[in-house]
This record gives structure tokens, C-alpha cells and sequence, in this order.
């Protein structure tokens, strides 16, 4: 089964194009992100390891993760961060790994579909055999993230200064996905793509 990374800033409508992938073209689509939330809950890998390193003063009363306290550790901390990062990317590809054969061995997919904001950084190269990007014009993505997020311009500044520029995936993605006008001609780039 082939497996797809997919990949896009925020703003860039990545969501609506997992969705698509899912609904209809039978694809099994994994969110990295919700993959790696779950690890973090109590009685997982990610968690016990993540407590024994911080201390259960990032826990909330229920005993889960305060995810805030835990950003708080590790913003600008590239130690602390680097330490997170090596108690939950490996466990969130191992599961990703997991439940792609799983999806395999059920045949009710044509495809996987992985969504991960960091999917070039985290070598992912292993586990997809092609990576997607999702490109919508800045302009777009700033009027989204303002409508839809209800961000302020400075923190719509903020997100796009943290993310990569379009070039390095343009460079580093086999197919790109346009979103700049409607979801139909997104549709239809990936019914070309996936025929």
C-alpha cells in the first residue's frame, strides 16, 4: 500500500485536504499529531517518560499533562525541547508504522495518508513513499488563519515566521497541491494525482 505524507503550513486548508482523501478517495488517513496527544496520556510510553524527565509539576489534578506547562518548559529551551522531541517522535512513528499495516491488512484502503506539521524535519522518508505539500499563497493563508482562527496580524506573523519557507517544499515534495481557489479543483488535482 503506498503511503503519502502530507504536509502544509497552517492556513494552507491540509485538513480539508485529509478529509477529502478520507471521504473520497478511500484513503486511511493518520494524524501525527493526534497519534502523538494520545501518547502523552497517562498509563503510555511518551507519558511515563516525559514525567520522570519534568516532574509531575506538569500535571494537571486529573494526573494528564498540563500541555501548557509543559510548552512553558521547553519554550525556548532547545535542550528541553530536544528532549520531548526524543520521548515521543520515535514512539509516534512506531504507532503510525502499527496502524498502517493494520489499515494494509484490513484492504478497505487504496492508500495512507499521514498528515505531520514536521514531516520533512522528522524524517519521515522511511515511512512514506511520496511527500505532499499543500500550497496556498501567503495572502490566503494570513486571511484564513484570521477569519477561521480569529488570530491578530501579529500572531499571524508569528506562525508564518516559524515555518519553513514554500521553497524547501517545493524542492523536497514530489507533488503539490494547490489550494488558492476552490476545494472542487483541489479535488480534482488529487483525482489526476491518485487515478
Amino acid at each position: 500500500m503506498k503511503v503519502y505524507g502530507i504536509t502544509g503550513g497552517a492556513g494552507t486548508g491540509k485538513s480539508e485536504v485529509i478529509r477529502m482523501l478520507q471521504d473520497d478517495f478511500r484513503g486511511y488517513v493518520i494524524m501525527a499529531d493526534e497519534v502523538a496527544r494520545e501518547l502523552t496520556q497517562k498509563g503510555h510510553v511518551s507519558y511515563r517518560l516525559i514525567v520522570d524527565y519534568f516532574g509531575r509539576d506538569i500535571l494537571m489534578e486529573d494526573g494528564e499533562i498540563d500541555r501548557r506547562k509543559l510548552a512553558d518548559h521547553v519554550f525556548n529551551n532547545e535542550e528541553a525541547l530536544e528532549k520531548l522531541n526524543s520521548m515521543t517522535h520515535p514512539y509516534v512513528k512506531e504507532e503510525i508504522k502499527r496502524q498502517i499495516a493494520e489499515a494494509e491488512a484490513s484492504g478497505n484502503y487504496r492508500f495512507a495518508a499521514v498528515e505531520a506539521a514536521l514531516l520533512l524535519e522528522c524524517g519521515y522518508e522511511n515511512i512514506c513513499d511520496e511527500f505532499w505539500y499543500v500550497y496556498t499563497k501567503p495572502e490566503i493563508r494570513r486571511q484564513r488563519m484570521k477569519e477561521n482562527r480569529n488570530y491578530s496580524d501579529e500572531k499571524v506573523d508569528a506562525v508564518m515566521r516559524n515555518q519553513q519557507p514554500d521553497e524547501v517544499f517545493f524542492d523536497k515534495c514530489a507533488f503539490v497541491i494547490e489550494n488558492n481557489t476552490t476545494l472542487d479543483a483541489v479535488r480534482e488535482q488529487l483525482k489526476k494525482k491518485l487515478v
